[in-house]
């Protein structure tokens, strides 16, 4: 049978703001993404339940997964901007495992379900294969220097557009009871309130999975019941 799985991320709005402390980025409230780790870094997660389809002894398959936005992506700044160095990366995961903190900070490195490079003690790649990550996708953003853009040697603002625009997902079929859904972006260091960044926002995204549901043989999908338990617990 047919299904279509959606999962909604919303907005992220950072506006630099003047302290006796310092400077630091100010998050529009919202109650789906918090800082992690740093004010650099930050995380929308959400969860799709398939606990149903378990209870009627049901695989979840997928044909095809996409992306929609609401918006577009869009910067502001003062005195001067690099986009050299200051650019703004955003990692979308659906997957059938968890992730920590530390999991969620090396996916804005590389890529999990890949083979990533040894860096004992950076990074915590966890033992993710090609099946967790079942919808997959890595932006590099950086301002339009073509069309709307101030110049960046003074202040302006522009829209920014993806550089690179990576698609991973395995859409691989799946016994889990539950997909973990997370948006992780990555901003440039904020300015102070003469010069630098000063406004970093991100439209709401929406990744529709189109699913279908199907009984297979038992064992079968028993075999599928035990490998997505052993996954779940192996990372």
């Amino acid at each position: 049978m047919d299904r279509q799985l959606t999962v909604e991320f919303p907005w992220l709005v950072l506006k630099t703001i003047a302290v006796p402390s310092g400077n630091f980025y100010k998050l529009n409230p919202s109650t789906d993404v918090r800082a992690l780790s740093s004010d650099r870094l930050y995380v929308a997660e959400q969860k799709i339940d398939l606990s149903g389809y378990v209870q009627d002894n049901l695989t979840v398959g997928f044909r095809r997964s996409f992306e929609q936005k609401g918006g577009s992506e869009f910067i502001t700044w003062k005195q001067s901007y690099d986009p050299s160095s200051q650019f703004t990366t955003e990692t979308i995961l659906v997957s059938s495992v968890p992730l920590n903190d530390d999991q969620m900070l090396a996916a804005t490195v590389g890529m999990p379900g890949f083979t990533n490079f040894a860096a004992v003690g950076v990074y915590d790649w966890g033992n993710f294969n090609r099946e967790h990550i079942i919808h997959g996708s890595y932006k590099i953003y950086y301002p339009n220097s073509v069309i709307g853009s101030g110049a960046f040697t003074s202040s302006g603002s522009a829209t920014m557009l993806a550089a690179v625009d990576n698609y991973f997902s395995s859409l691989e079929p799946t016994a889990a009871d539950c997909l973990y859904c997370y948006r992780i972006m990555n901003v440039p260091d904020h300015g102070d309130l003469t010069s630098g960044i000063q406004n970093i926002t991100l439209p709401p995204v929406r990744v529709i999975l189109d699913a279908f549901t199907v009984e297979e043989p038992d064992l079968e999908y028993m075999m599928r019941l035990k490998r997505s338990y052993e996954l779940a617990n192996q990372v």
